[in-house]
């Protein structure tokens, strides 16, 4: 059970890094300052890099649980 669960966090956390992709690569795009705005374009790399950050963390952790020893568990 412990395994399904890492391994659902690591998917989980490089279907975030495709989406916090996407929010960095549209920051950048010059349509989206003259539409609308430098904060929508602020907002969009923020929260591109706070998504990548926590997916990050996630899968450091998921592979970690991957590694690990398997605890004891009661049956």
């Amino acid at each position: 059970m412990r395994r399904l669960v890492a391994l659902l966090g690591l998917v989980w956390s490089l279907a975030n890094l495709g989406v916090a992709y996407f929010f960095l690569t549209s920051a950048f795009v010059a349509k989206t300052a003259a539409k609308e705005g430098i904060l929508a374009q602020l907002s969009l790399l923020v929260g591109g890099v706070l998504i990548a950050a926590f997916a990050i963390l996630l899968a450091r952790e998921c592979l970690r649980m991957l590694t690990s020893a398997p605890a004891s568990e009661p049956a």
